[in-house]
Order: C-alpha cells, then sequence, then structure tokens
C-alpha cells in the first residue's frame, strides 16, 4: 500500500498575510533535487520576501489571507500569485520534476508569466488589474531588486 503525503497549509480565515510568507520562507528546499526545481524553489522564495518587504505590501501585510486586500495593487498581486506558485511546488516530485506533468507545466507557466508581468514596463500588469477591480497601482514600481530577481525565472 503506497502512502500519500497531503499538504496542508496554514488557514487562511486566521493566518495573516505575513504569517502566510514566514510559512513560505520557511519551507527548505529538498536537498536531492533537481537543479531546475531548485533554482526555482530559492527564486520564489526570495520574490516572496522581497514583495512581503515592499512598502506597497503594508496595508495587506496584516490583514488575514481570505480579507480582501486593503490595497489591490500590483505588488499584493504578485506577492499572491508567487506565493500560489510556490504551494504547487509542493506537489511536484523534486528530483524529477517532469514526472507531474500537470503541476511542473503549471509551475514553469506561471514562472513566465510573473517574469513577463514584473519586467514589464507597458501597463500590462496595471491593466490586468483594473480589469479585475485591483485599482491602487498608481506610484508603484517593484524596484531594482525585484526586476532583478524576477529575471532570473525561466
Amino acid at each position: 500500500m503506497s502512502t500519500t503525503t497531503i499538504y496542508t497549509g496554514p488557514d487562511p480565515d486566521t493566518t495573516t498575510r505575513a504569517e502566510f510568507t514566514i510559512h513560505h520562507l520557511n519551507r527548505q528546499c529538498p536537498t536531492v533535487c533537481s537543479p531546475r526545481f531548485s533554482h526555482i524553489f530559492k527564486v520564489h522564495q526570495t520574490l516572496i520576501r522581497l514583495m512581503d518587504a515592499h512598502p506597497a505590501m503594508n496595508q495587506n501585510r496584516n490583514q488575514t489571507y481570505n480579507t480582501p486586500a486593503a490595497s489591490k495593487n500590483k505588488v499584493y498581486f504578485m506577492w499572491d500569485f508567487l506565493a500560489r506558485t510556490s504551494g504547487t511546488l509542493v506537489n511536484v516530485p523534486p528530483r524529477n520534476p517532469s514526472c507531474s506533468n500537470k503541476y511542473w507545466k503549471d509551475v514553469v507557466l506561471r514562472c513566465v508569466l510573473a517574469k513577463e508581468l514584473i519586467l514589464d514596463h507597458t501597463g500590462k500588469l496595471k491593466q490586468m488589474n483594473r480589469a479585475t477591480g485591483y485599482n491602487d497601482d498608481a506610484g508603484i514600481e517593484f524596484g531594482e531588486e525585484i526586476e532583478a530577481e524576477a529575471a532570473k525565472l525561466d
């Protein structure tokens, strides 16, 4: 009989976004894993940390995860997007990621999209956010450190 590990994260009704960030940052990259898995894991952890530390997250950081964001901006959107991608990595076998086609493909596609959205300066993310009711992007920029880290996504 095989055993299956079921991933359970923090309770989104009682856990703040700051605590969710800590949860993601406390996860350790498996010691035996493919170089690509390790790279994606580490870049996501760095980006999640940088997004959480960004001043645009100040109004949202101490709200529970399921509370609608006080400031619906691109930093908050990307923090959530990256954290969800990081959560999906739990379902990927670290030694041979392509074995889990469904989850690995999702992670890889999300990496491409995250990189594109963070590095794009034509307003794609702002436009996308407006279409979904995120209207707090005025004056918010990711900054050089976030953009340099996002450039590592592949």
